[in-house]
């Protein structure tokens, strides 16, 4: 008797310490749908999603990439770390320079496990994996694991790919059945199956390529949305980009024009590839309600980056500054989150880790630079941030060495000369540095659609300011990112 009651007097202390409000009734389990290169203009053709996730939980309008590129995003995601700070500032060289610097021994999986958790990844990882590391290689910290290997023949990842599952080299061919985002629901339902059987709380990474050009539909959805148009922005080939940097104009400049038939076509695979997405979302979801776990698991569905389509005259792409590839959806549900729950502060990537080894009761390392917005779910106020660095490229060094050749570089900036930035997203404004000394300042209250650069009429003195708290961005690490995101306010003068 003595024993169970100090166990339950240990149980209702750590209960304390997650807060009043704590809404966990076991260890809750954590499920993350990350889809590829979306952006917001396509959450209308994914009814299951809304319904499941947002509707049921939690939308938050202000979520952003703080490195729109796939790689750079991901590592900021396992890490919570702005990409300065895990170096991984491109798509190349990606896995390899993630590998060679260890950071995969300290990441939001391996917490997770140490928390005795399952953990599983199935679908594509980082890029370039597993360059440097070994053809068999699978990283610390996962218990399942199926991962794409890095195409050198400019495939794709739909189908005709190689995954490494579990330390086994397993080629998928061009059948329907190896259509990659059915062949990942299979693989992440046996995983659920396994881990309710073990009795376990599981960590669960689904990472589909959709809507990843080249966008290849599964043969069901084929022709769906023959007939669907671009939601095309007044910024759809800006007529003026005379005041935007040269390096965008050379771009805008420098090939076919793209146009509406362009944008629709890119639109219309876009939404097809998300519909086997969609279907995912539902059969997850009804997996969990049936083994009994919907009610204590959160599950998280975003993007690792956003998408722009002839926005500035610039064609199909990511990488930018620009709203279209930094802004991106994101919707939870879990335990504790109301339904129809609005959040609409600036979150971002690199608040994933901390976030969820708060539900999971984690222990974090030093290094983290963004927060945990999970009492912002369960509808508590706290404090909060003023902005957001955004960050592309090597400035203080050349390209690494390292960097072996990338498939999937179809960000819009790579390979052009002044390509790096450091920008702050504030709260209503855009201010940008490119690494060849061009500037751009957008007011986003009057020109949401970054139309006019200010940057020229702007006070000497404002100009300042925004160098000044730009440059404390840069290099800020840990706890002096989160107080200097709390000062990034400004008064415009002109």
């Amino acid at each position: 008797m003595q024993k169970k009651i100090i166990i339950a007097v240990i149980a209702l202390a750590l209960l304390a310490g997650c807060g009043a409000n704590n809404p966990f009734q076991d260890p809750p389990n954590v499920v993350l749908i990350l889809t590829d290169d979306m952006d917001n203009t396509l959450m209308p053709y994914m009814p299951k999603t809304n319904q499941l996730i947002g509707e049921q939980g939690a939308t938050l309008d202000n979520y952003f990439i703080t490195t729109p590129v796939c790689c750079s995003s991901r590592a900021s995601m396992l890490r919570g770390q702005y990409a300065h700070n895990t170096d991984i500032l491109q798509n190349s060289p990606g896995f390899a320079r993630f590998y060679k610097l260890d950071e995969e021994k300290d990441t939001l999986n391996v917490w997770l496990q140490n928390a005795g958790y399952r953990t599983a990844l199935f679908g594509k990882y980082l890029n370039n994996y597993p360059v440097n590391a070994g053809k068999t290689y699978v990283p610390p910290g996962w218990t399942d694991w199926a991962a794409f290997v890095s195409n050198r023949d400019e495939g794709n990842f739909f189908y005709n790919y190689t995954m490494n599952i579990n330390g086994e080299l397993v080629d998928f061919a061009d059948s329907p059945e190896d259509y990659s985002t059915d062949m990942i629901l299979e693989k992440s339902l046996a995983f659920i199956g396994s881990s309710v059987a073990a009795d376990s709380p599981f960590f669960l990474f689904v990472s589909v390529y959709a809507p990843h050009g080249p966008a290849i539909p599964a043969p069901r959805h084929r022709g769906l949305f023959s007939d669907l148009t671009y939601p095309k922005k007044t910024s759809f080939n800006e007529a003026d980009i005379s005041d935007k940097p040269l390096l965008i104009q050379t771009l805008a400049t420098g090939g076919d024009v793209f146009d509406e038939n362009d944008a629709n076509g890119y639109f219309q695979g876009r939404a097809s590839s998300l519909q086997a997405v969609d279907e995912l979302v539902e059969k997850l979801v009804q997996t969990l309600e049936s083994n009994g776990e919907l009610d204590n698991t959160y599950i998280f569905f975003t993007s690792d980056n956003g998408f722009h389509l002839g926005e500035h005259g610039l064609s199909s792409g990511k990488g930018t500054p620009y709203e279209e590839d930094i802004r991106v959806p994101l919707m939870v549900r879990g335990p504790g989150i109301e339904p129809g729950t609005a959040v609409s502060q600036m979150t971002a990537n690199i608040d994933f880790a901390p976030t969820v080894a708060e539900i999971a009761g984690a222990e974090t390392p030093f290094f983290i630079d963004g927060r945990s917005f999970l009492p912002m779910l369960l509808g508590e106020q706290v404090p909060w941030r003023d902005g957001l660095l955004v960050e592309f490229g090597y400035i203080d060094e050349e390209e690494p060495s390292d960097a072996p050749p990338d498939p999937e570089t179809d960000n819009a900036l790579n390979g052009v000369r002044g390509g790096a930035f450091r920008a702050i997203r504030g709260l209503d404004y855009v201010y940008v540095e490119y690494v060849n000394g061009e500037i751009e300042f957008y007011d986003l209250v009057t020109d949401p659609y970054q139309l006019e650069n200010l940057a020229g009429s702007l006070s000497a003195e404002t100009l300042s300011v925004l160098h000044t708290k730009l440059d404390g961005l840069k290099y800020c690490e840990d706890e002096s990112c989160r107080v200097l995101d709390q000062e990034l306010k400004i008064e415009i003068q002109k």
